[in-house]
């Protein structure tokens, strides 16, 4: 009698033998250098946060809430920015990041948010037909100004413009307005999410400014957004820390550093073509393009639809504002008539133990 093959689900089944499949060769291991690089770069990195997040209270108690616009902290602290970001983006290979993404630029390209011109050594200008470089900062534009004549000054299709990039944007060089498929190919921005109020407002914006709107042009390659930003992790107990330290570093930096960016994105209904992410994933590298749905929208209504949004969220914030600077305000007349009590009471003891 045939004996019948025991089924899938039986215990007879998994004890029959099962025949190995071979292993594939292993990855070789980083070089040691290498390694102990890494090593170090994870404790620096977990110590940097672990220092921020553990910052009295009392340091953040002045820090406005995350919507405003913390611009102003940029004003103070161009001079010396390059200089406190220059190593820790070399060590963590921002800097690295920075020259991948931005040597993909091409056609007529605008940087909002430049800040200090930490991209200018990385394009490729014989891809780029015009660099528009545009900051809210005129002091830090003041520093990308310089950096840029000192190592280009053969390059003469570059321009600075002061400004909001949630406000209307200024044409391409050579054309007037955004009609047909006039705009830029390639827009880019790198940490610039963590300090601008409104930022899904702010890549709506970016992408009303965009070249080839007619579905029916034919472009040589698609308009894009290249964007590197920092923001939350992949695990809990990091989001906790960047929560913990991001008050204190908005005051000092102006940069809100434990953003959702992916949450963002989803908010501004753009296209993503690629994301990568590094850093136990606070480091987003990201490409976006114009959904589907906006190819045969007509550029002006989205870019007043847009417009409207920023205004409104403009205004929200003009009176959160006044009334955040309010609240300072009695906090800290109330802590003065306290101190004044004090030193008053003081005063008293002292009269009374000279005149008992």
């Amino acid at each position: 009698m045939r004996k019948q093959a025991p089924s899938i689900g039986s215990r007879a089944y998994e004890k029959l033998p099962t025949q190995k499949k071979p292993r594939p060769p292993a990855a070789p291991a980083p070089p040691r250098n290498r390694r102990i690089l890494i090593l170090g770069s994870g404790l620096l990195f977990g110590f940097i946060t672990y220092r921020y997040s553990h910052k009295k209270q009392s340091v953040s108690e002045d820090t406005v809430p995350q919507d405003f616009d913390l611009s102003a902290r940029f004003n103070t602290t161009a001079g010396k920015f390059d200089e406190d970001v220059n190593f820790v983006e070399w060590l963590y290979g921002i800097t690295k990041l920075r020259r991948k993404l931005v040597h993909q630029a091409h056609g007529k390209v605008l940087e909002a948010a430049a800040g200090t011109g930490r991209n200018s050594d990385f394009y490729d200008l014989q891809r780029v037909t015009s660099l528009t470089l545009q900051d809210q900062s005129a002091e830090m534009l003041e520093v990308a100004k310089a950096k840029w004549r000192e190592t280009h000054p053969e390059y003469e299709r570059c321009r600075f413009v002061h400004g909001s990039a949630l406000d209307q944007l200024p044409s391409p060089p050579g054309e007037d307005g955004f009609r047909g498929n006039e705009g830029y190919d390639t827009m880019i921005a790198t940490m610039s999410l963590c300090s601008t109020p409104g930022p899904s407002l702010f890549l709506r914006n970016l992408a009303g400014h965009l070249s080839v709107w007619d579905t029916a042009a034919q472009a040589p390659a698609a308009p894009r957004i290249l964007l590197l930003e920092h923001g939350r992790s992949y695990f809990s107990w990091l989001n906790y820390l960047l929560d913990r330290a991001a008050p204190a570093r908005a005051k000092q930096y102006g940069c809100w550093w434990n953003r959702d960016i992916g949450q963002i994105v989803e908010d501004s209904g753009l296209e993503v073509i690629s994301t990568k992410r590094k850093h136990f994933g606070t480091t987003w590298s990201l490409e976006l393009g114009l959904p589907a749905e906006a190819r045969g929208v007509n550029r002006q209504q989205w870019l007043e639809e847009t417009r409207q949004k920023i205004a409104a969220l403009q205004a929200d914030v003009g009176r959160a504002h006044i009334e955040w600077k309010e609240r300072i305000r009695e906090r800290d007349e109330g802590r003065r008539k306290a101190e004044n009590l004090e030193a008053w009471r003081i005063e008293q003891r002292e009269k009374m133990k000279k005149d008992p």
